[in-house]
Parts: C-alpha cells; sequence; structure tokens
C-alpha cells in the first residue's frame, strides 16, 4: 500500500474536512479534502478483494478529526437507483469477488458521516463542469479512457441517469478500415471500450501504450475510434463540449486528433457541432478528476 501525504498542519482554524473516495479497478484512493477541495492527505490502496480494500480504506479514515461528510465516486456498473436496496453496490461485473460489493453503505457506516456515490465519470463530469474545462457551460460530456472506457454526462451539475448510470463505453463502432483487431470486450467483443481502451491498445501493437507515443498511427486510429462516441453525443445529448480524461485520452495532442477525427465523422450533419472547433478538449482535472469529483458530492452534503 502506498502512502503519499501531504503536510497537514495543526491548525485550529481549519477545522472541517471532507472524505473523498475514489475507487479504480485496479487501485483506490483515498483521501481528506479541505473545503477548497485541496488534497491534504492521500491513500494509494490496490484494489484486491472487497474486504481486504475496503478495510484499508476504512484503516485510512479511522480516527480522521472533523471528517464532516463522504463522496465516493466508482467505478461501475454500479447500482444508483435510489429506490433500489442495493443502492451505492457494484452492480454485476466481471471483477472477480466484486459483484454486490456494498460500497456505499459500509464506507458510510464506518465514517458515521453523510455520504452519497457518483459513478467515477459521473463525479469527473460534475467536478469538470462546476470548476474545469467545462466552466460556465451548460452540459458537458467527459469521457475516460484507460482500463476501460466510460462516460457521463453533467446537465446543470447533475449527472444524466435513467434508473441506471449510462455506459456509453459499450456503444458498438464501426471498424475502422484495415483494423482486424477482434476486440477485447468480455460482453461485446469490438464494442468502443473493447476496441478503444488501454488494454486493447497494448493488445493490438502488443505492447505497453505508454511505449507508444511516438507511433502516429497507434494515436490516429484510436482517435478515430473515440470520435464515434463524439458523433454519439453530437447528436443524442448535443453537449457544449466533449472532455477527455484518464491515461490515453489526457496524452498530450490526443484531444485535438480526437476533435479532428470526430469533425470528419460528423460529416457536417450536427446542427450546432458540425463546425464546432472547440467540441473536444482535455479534461482540466486530469487524473485527479473523479477524487476531486468525490470531495466535491461530500462538500455538496453539508452545503
Amino acid at each position: 500500500m502506498e502512502r503519499q501525504e501531504s503536510p497537514r498542519e495543526n491548525d485550529e482554524k481549519m477545522s472541517e474536512y471532507f472524505a473523498a473516495v475514489e475507487a479504480g479497478g485496479t487501485k483506490f484512493r483515498a483521501a481528506i479534502v479541505d473545503p477548497e477541495l485541496t488534497i491534504v492527505d492521500e491513500v494509494r490502496i490496490p484494489t484486491t478483494t472487497p474486504d481486504e480494500t475496503l478495510s484499508a480504506v476504512e484503516a485510512f479514515f479511522a480516527g480522521q478529526a472533523n471528517t464532516l461528510a463522504l463522496g465516493i465516486a466508482s467505478f461501475g456498473p454500479l447500482v444508483v437507483d435510489r429506490a433500489s436496496a442495493d443502492y451505492g453496490s457494484i452492480a454485476a461485473t466481471p471483477k472477480p469477488d466484486w459483484t454486490g460489493a456494498p460500497l456505499l453503505s459500509r464506507l458510510s457506516a464506518a465514517l458515521g458521516v453523510p455520504a452519497d456515490i457518483q459513478t467515477d465519470v459521473e463525479a469527473a463530469a460534475v467536478v469538470e463542469q462546476k470548476l474545469g474545462a467545462g466552466k460556465g457551460l451548460a452540459s458537458v460530456a467527459y469521457v475516460t479512457v484507460g482500463t476501460g472506457v466510460g462516460a457521463a454526462v453533467s446537465i446543470d451539475g447533475v449527472p444524466f441517469r435513467g434508473v441506471d448510470h449510462t455506459e456509453l463505453g459499450h456503444i458498438p463502432v464501426q471498424r475502422v478500415e484495415g483494423d482486424d483487431y477482434a476486440g477485447r470486450c468480455p460482453f461485446h467483443g469490438a464494442c468502443l471500450e473493447g476496441m478503444a481502451a488501454g488494454p486493447a491498445i497494448g493488445d493490438r501493437w502488443n505492447a505497453d501504450p505508454s511505449t507508444l507515443g511516438d507511433r502516429d498511427e497507434v494515436w490516429e486510429l484510436e482517435a478515430a475510434y473515440l470520435a464515434q462516441l463524439v458523433r454519439v453525443y453530437s447528436v443524442s445529448f448535443v453537449p457544449d463540449v466533449v472532455l477527455f480524461g484518464g491515461g490515453v485520452g489526457t496524452r498530450p495532442g490526443m484531444a485535438e486528433l480526437i476533435q479532428k477525427a470526430a469533425l470528419a465523422d460528423i460529416a457536417g450533419y450536427s446542427v450546432s457541432h458540425s463546425s464546432n472547433a472547440n467540441l473536444v478538449k482535455a479534461a482540466a482535472f486530469g487524473e485527479d478528476a473523479g477524487l476531486v469529483g468525490a470531495a466535491l458530492l461530500a462538500r455538496s452534503l453539508v452545503a
């Protein structure tokens, strides 16, 4: 367990803190955050079994003084129907042992404070709209590209949901000419996530994506697939901007490649977006969007 701490001064004036958790498929980040959403203490915990991982999160928060509320930004699929007895639990997932893991109820009980949960991409979309690259806009779409592809829309600071959260990473995509990669998604094979997430990049090119930075053909192909999601957004939610985050989404020049490919894919059809030179941008909070979004959620519970 790797712990990264910032100095936490014994300042009696700073009496209010918020607990934030970003629950990821490979690691959890748990943090104490001040009212200005600055991370003052943090721990990173490998995602192993639910009990082992959540016990480590609880141990980090044990004894933390003046924690007013808890916000959780979690990987999905997540039960977000408030009428369900399983609200805040992980839904059916291929990740071993995690189906049914009661993230919200367990951590809320452990901390004994008001708590709520959003998907990691929902939390990121909201914080980017309120404080980041989408500030001042009415509708912001957020896409994270890393181990998977997650997507959400924040409308006036509220994530769009039906009875479930959106799962736009699993939209069908048109295969790019010349690409014979079979696809990696265990559910759909060659859906967007199966063709464009980090593991798919590694499989297709037989290399760690971090070593492929100078291979233009890699990132142009990636942009061609991600642009298809931008097109879906342009004819469905019609957001003011589509922001890309995650390790792949925030790599230098990626937003520009997706922007170019998206306008070509839209092909002049969308009234608002067919020539929008600012349709696609990189997220402002980068890799911290989910964690800071969780902190913003916690702060909202006591506002």
